[in-house]
């Protein structure tokens, strides 16, 4: 990829093909792509000149292109990736093409079920603000950015590195970051074993020179962690880790409008010495995302202070606890894309301690059939800290429809353990309306899950509120 290639993406909208097509015309490459999907990052796209199409059809292959690459959302069957082939143009998957990049960097990949996103971009911000301007494919629009890529010159490249299909046998990193390993993707990984090993198999590439940063508050986490031969840091709370965060508070002030947000601020502590950090994001799962990628930078060289400054500008991920303002009623407006189980008893528990006087209302949005199957038991425990849980039809995917459980098998097992605080909404449309009719000024509606429920806040915010 060293010469100006002629490149065509299917599947371009999706977070680390928009963000890898970023890339591509930052090193001087053209760029087309087509998608059918909701356009969340469409417009970004089109202002670096890329060439987007609403649609798939063989019409938008490029006879001339060098390489077509493909979200792993689609497969053979598409009409791009056939057509491709029959023109004989190099065809790659988007974790081989993205490889092709990261193998002949200084690859640093951030993996784990829970909190890539938020420590891929606090790693990324930590580097750059000690020179070390990195590239950097992140899942998401990081505020700041102006999109969910770094297209940095130096010689270091951050990745969000996805689990998912395996995607991960994909990398040869020097430096990882795997910050849990709960259970996931049932449809891939037929047990919780098969999923360890994916990630044990991962750092267990990690070259003797390079370096694993990990969760040591899992145990879990430290099994997968002994397959690496290079040198291993822990992290978290407990005593017994190399790194160690504590002092943890959470505040909540209003900002310029009068919305109320939360600032972080914990110690970490390390063999050498304590140093303080602040961080505009609440709850203890994200002083833990931080201090993953603050460890990384350091073992990098940056030093102490000039990290607690970049982590005090940091202003977070989009979808990501992010706050919306205000609704006509008065109630706070909050999404973040927390789908898993612990996903959502972390946010959850974030939101109670910075919102402690507000009623939580969740509008879940379950994210495939398949764990929402695998996981319900555990998906009707989370929601300890919610006064009404909303449950959404569930959102598919591209490779399933439909599934042996349904929202109303949420809806039952939630209120079995909790009586009547959960019901059924089966659309954003309708949960908008419910919403209108509901809610007051001391309520925070909190939207969560992996598909568009945050469309449902669109409708809803008021700046007219904001400040009020």
């Amino acid at each position: 990829m060293q010469t100006q290639q002629k490149i065509h993406i299917i599947g371009i909208e999706g977070a680390g093909t928009s963000a890898l097509a970023q890339l591509y015309v930052a090193a001087g490459h053209t760029v087309s792509g087509s998608d059918d999907g909701d356009g969340f990052y469409r417009a970004q796209l089109q202002s670096l000149g890329v060439t987007l199409f609403p649609d798939f059809d063989v019409a938008h292959v490029p006879a001339d292109a060098d390489t077509v690459v493909y979200s792993t959302a689609f497969g053979e069957d598409n009409p791009e990736i056939a057509r491709a082939r029959e023109l004989g143009i190099t065809v790659l998957s988007y974790p081989e093409a993205v490889a092709e990049l990261f193998n002949t960097s200084m690859g640093i990949a951030v993996c784990g079920t829970h909190g890539k996103t938020t420590t891929t971009a606090i790693t990324t911000e930590l580097l750059a603000g000690c020179g070390k301007d990195p590239r950097a494919i992140v899942g998401s629009q990081i505020v700041g950015w102006q999109g969910n890529a770094r297209t940095g010159h130096g010689d270091i490249m951050v990745l969000e590195a996805d689990e998912y299909q395996n995607k991960l046998r994909y990398y040869e990193p020097f430096g990882v970051i795997i910050t849990s390993v709960d259970y996931d993707h049932p449809d891939f990984f037929p047990t919780p074993d098969a999923y360890k090993q994916a990630f044990a198999g991962f750092v267990a590439r990690i070259p003797q020179h390079g370096v694993l940063v990990a969760y040591g508050d899992d145990a879990d986490v430290r099994v997968v962690a002994a397959h690496a031969r290079c040198r291993v840091i822990f992290y978290g709370t407990r005593t017994d880790n190399d790194v160690i965060v504590e002092a943890l508070e959470t505040k909540t002030a209003p900002d310029a409008r009068g919305v109320p947000r939360p600032t972080t601020t914990f110690r970490l502590c390390t063999r050498s010495g304590a140093h303080a950090y602040t961080l505009h994001l609440p709850g203890a799962h994200n002083a833990l995302n931080a201090a993953a990628a603050l460890t990384m930078a350091r073992h990098f060289g940056c030093d102490a202070d000039a990290m607690a400054q970049s982590l005090a500008a940091l202003r977070g991920a989009r979808r990501r606890f992010e706050i919306y303002g205000f609704a006509e009623s008065g109630a706070l407006l909050l999404d973040d894309y927390a789908h898993h189980p612990a996903e959502l008893r972390a946010t959850l528990a974030a939101a109670r301690a910075a919102y402690p006087g507000r009623r939580i209302i969740a509008a879940f949005h379950p994210h495939t059939f398949t764990r929402t199957k695998a996981l319900l038991t555990e998906f009707a425990q989370s929601f300890d800290d919610a006064d009404r849980v909303l449950v959404l039809d569930i959102y598919g995917s591209a490779r399933e429809t439909h599934g042996g459980v349904t929202a109303h098998h949420l809806v039952s097992a939630i209120n079995r353990i909790h009586p009547e605080r959960a019901q059924h909404i089966p659309t954003i449309d309708a949960l908008a309306d419910w919403a209108r009719a509901h809610l007051t000024d001391r309520d925070l509606f909190l939207t969560l899950g992996a598909g568009d429920v945050y469309k449902a806040l669109h409708v809803l915010h008021s700046p007219r509120s904001d400040g009020v």
